[in-house]
């Protein structure tokens, strides 16, 4: 066997597959399946950017309609799975009750082929996401509405109220932005789990346990609690500086790729002004996160990133904090399953070595006996 060959921690820089799904660069370029986030905001709906990440392509009419109806008619959650969920209790962070829920459903669905797994997969994601938060502190679950989209739908579970048109239109754009981002930390781990042959909901279930972390999707709560904190945006300047200070992380901001700008950062700012003025709303939470963002830049030349513009979206929709990181798997769950089926194809075990640099020689005693 050769020297294994020795890689920077973290595997940065390091290309350790290749990929058709998606491809961020540090330009501040992103790309799905070849098309640029931004023309997909302005021009697709969900399921057609949802769609394109599966299957390689846009959708025809009748693919986008068959696909919407597939979504809609596989909803319903098994009374079994939220049976699971409302004995972890009200002091069970909704992301693990999320990944609880995902593997309760492997032992309940009866899904016969490894798509119709995934189809089911994907269409519960957002169901459980919305009631992951209610269920355990004893509320009954909140159910999709017959016939509506995918974004109204969860944003009618997630807040229990009719959005505006706009506000459906700019909670679809949240959750395109989240639908994918090449081999970040929970697809990679997704892949990991499919390079063992293991079924779609084991691999589910590992890519929310990688997101749970403040350094990958959980960075989305943080950032909104971190706005919160700060109040308003005269405070921005003396925050930065007492937290970098202090050695303290600004949520938010920074990114393994981008070094300039997050363009999906860039697209939900403008959306989250215009969302506050339809909404007759004051700017300052708008302000407050210029402020911040300026601030970050001129001290620390680092840009803002998704996480730091979509929590006061969903803020603004009124949405709960603690559902912000459900709400990112809600959607990612797609890019997952697409992640699944690029490994499998791959047919190749992901198992890196490690360079071994513990004590050698050393001799067993009894207890007691020296």
């Amino acid at each position: 066997m050769s020297a294994p060959i020795k890689v920077p921690k973290g595997l940065y820089g390091v290309a350790v597959t290749e990929t058709r799904i998606a491809k961020s660069d540090a330009d501040g370029s992103l790309i799905y399946r070849g098309y640029p986030i931004a023309d997909l905001a302005a021009h697709a709906t969900f399921e057609e950017a949802a769609w394109l990440i599966i299957k390689g392509t846009l959708p025809t009419r009748g693919e986008l309609d068959e696909f919407i109806s597939s979504i809609g008619s596989r909803m319903e959650v098994s009374a079994k799975v939220y049976a699971v969920m409302r004995d972890l209790g009200r002091d069970s962070h909704p992301i693990d009750v999320l990944r609880t829920g995902i593997s309760a459903l492997g032992s309940v669905d009866s899904e016969p082929t490894v798509a119709l797994q995934q189809a089911s997969i994907e269409a519960k994601m957002s169901v459980l996401a919305a009631n992951c938060h209610r269920v355990p502190r004893g509320s009954g679950p909140r159910g999709p509405k017959p016939a509506a989209r995918f974004g109204a739908n969860l944003l009618q579970m997630l807040t229990d109220r009719e959005a505006s048109e706009y506000e459906e239109w700019v909670f679809e754009r949240v959750l395109m932005m989240y639908l994918e981002h090449d081999l970040n930390a929970s697809s990679f781990t997704v892949r990991v789990v499919a390079s063992t042959r293991a079924d779609p909901y084991a691999a589910a279930a590992a890519g929310l346990a990688a997101l749970k972390g403040p350094l990958h999707g959980g960075a989305n709560e943080a950032a909104m609690d971190m706005l919160l904190e700060v109040r308003g945006p005269d405070n921005a300047s003396a925050y930065v500086m007492s937290a970098l200070k202090d050695g303290k992380k600004v949520m938010g901001f920074g990114h393994r790729v981008y070094k300039k700008l997050d363009p999906r950062a860039q697209l939900c700012k403008g959306y989250l002004r215009e969302l506050l003025k339809k909404q007759g709303t004051d700017d300052s939470l708008y302000r407050l996160c210029d402020a911040l963002e300026n601030e970050m830049w001129e001290r620390k030349k680092l840009p803002a990133n998704l996480d730091f513009y979509a929590a006061p979206l969903m803020y603004s929709l009124g949405i709960e904090i603690p559902l912000y990181t459900p709400v990112f798997a809600a959607s990612r769950v797609f890019g997952w399953m697409a992640h699944y089926d690029e490994q499998v194809a791959e047919d190749r075990l992901i198992r890196p070595d490690a360079t071994y640099v513990g004590p050698t020689g050393l001799k067993y005693s009894p207890p007691g006996s020296g």
